[in-house]
């Protein structure tokens, strides 16, 4: 530390150059930080639960050739052929699937005369909806009653329900688990709660409920149909082949989609991975520029003061402490730097929020950012410290003679 003040009056003779190199790290600290958490939010959306067994599931879109009035009987006779297909353990009619982009999406009240608390996803199906999807009871118990049957819109005819835990706790944020039993006023129809799943989202990736889910034993009969297979593990390509060939036996159908859920999730976040991969490139290009511009600022600094370097060298100063020197300076313009980000960062961040809704940046991320800061300025500093030590002393009397 007895090089501090020597630093400082060294700084303050010339004032230009640790001005502009706090102001590039500063500059670089608000981005990188910014730019860091926006990333990791959006690699979050990608890795959080859709609620699926998601490398096992897959669906189709096909249509019901018969008369309206056989719809029911041909879907109960898909089920019972595509349970029995090799590589299948179990298969389900749906109204939709998540992240899909397709879907309904519904007004949910604990009170019947109030207005909505909340909104949610729906999915009608068969009993067997739950253990295809894969899904995990947290409270309560699967439904009991047989399916009801609807042309559209299944939800208007449900009776009980099952929900998500995320809903649950948007509709009662003390205690989530006395939801079971209580009465739900969904699009202002009341309808019973039989249990609690963990996680499923809605068909919206973008959507701020997405964790928002209601599902119903309500079997809609349109045109077209959604069956939701899934398969054992390692056999997903043998059970969509052999769902697709069984499909096709009859005439008339068509199969508009078929899709693994892996696939899906792929193509719901594109966005949001094509974002997060933006960023890292913004961060790590920006990072190696910094290092580059410290690099250069320290080399400018060890040529400039090569007769300087030489004197302390005469005097007897060891290499490592004119390494440790030059090291210190980076480190007190760096943590300069960092101070002046910081507050940019703030600034920066709040109006994102303002401008995108975003989350505030937590504190942890500035201190992680001026660590970083502090190691990468460390780095790129290192190899001119190490060159400035191997300065001779006799280049300060070769550089006086010079003058």
């Amino acid at each position: 530390m007895r090089d501090l003040l020597p630093i400082l009056k060294t700084l303050n003779h010339s004032r230009t150059a640790p001005m502009l190199f706090v102001l590039q790290i500063a500059v670089t600290f608000m981005i990188l930080v910014n730019a860091a958490y926006m990333a990791v939010q959006k690699q979050s959306l990608l890795s959080r639960p859709s609620g699926l067994d998601e490398q096992n599931t897959f669906y189709v879109l096909t249509n019901l050739p018969g008369e309206a009035a056989s719809r029911a009987a041909d879907i109960e006779q898909d089920l019972l052929a595509l349970k029995e297909l090799s590589g299948v353990i179990n298969a389900s009619v749906t109204s939709g699937v998540p992240l899909t982009g397709w879907g309904n999406f519904l007004e949910v009240a604990t009170q019947a005369d109030g207005d909505y608390d909340t909104f949610s996803g729906y999915y009608g199906g068969d009993n067997a909806l739950l253990e295809t999807m894969g899904l995990t009871l947290v409270a309560g118990e699967g439904f009991t009653q047989a399916p009801l049957y609807a042309d559209t819109d299944g939800f208007r005819v449900a009776t009980e329900i099952i929900i998500t835990q995320a809903l649950a706790q948007s509709l009662y944020p003390d205690d989530w688990r006395q939801v079971v039993g209580k009465t739900l006023y969904i699009d202002k129809r009341p309808q019973q709660v039989r249990g609690v799943v963990k996680s499923l989202q809605a068909a919206w990736s973008f959507w701020v409920v997405v964790e928002h889910s209601v599902l119903a034993p309500v079997i809609e009969t349109s045109e077209y149909v959604y069956y939701l297979v899934r398969s054992a593990p390692g056999q997903q390509a043998q059970a969509m082949a052999s769902t697709a060939d069984y499909l096709m036996l009859r005439h008339g159908r068509k199969i508009e989609e078929l899709m693994t859920f892996a696939e899906v999730k792929q193509q719901s976040y594109q966005a949001e991975y094509a974002a997060s991969m933006t960023l890292l490139w913004v961060v790590g290009c920006l990072s190696l520029v910094t290092a580059l511009g410290i690099f250069g600022q320290a080399r400018f600094a060890v040529t400039r003061r090569l007769r300087q370097i030489g004197i302390r060298r005469a005097l007897g100063a060891q290499q490592g402490q004119i390494v440790s020197y030059f090291m210190l300076e980076n480190a007190l313009l760096t943590l300069f730097g960092v101070a002046l980000g910081c507050v940019a960062a703030v600034v920066l961040n709040m109006q994102f929020s303002n401008w995108f809704e975003l989350a505030t940046v937590p504190a942890e991320f500035f201190a992680l950012g001026g660590i970083c800061m502090m190691l990468l300025g460390q780095a790129a500093t290192l190899a001119p410290a190490c060159r400035a030590a191997k300065v001779s002393p006799a280049i300060a009397s070769r550089l006086g003679a010079s003058r």
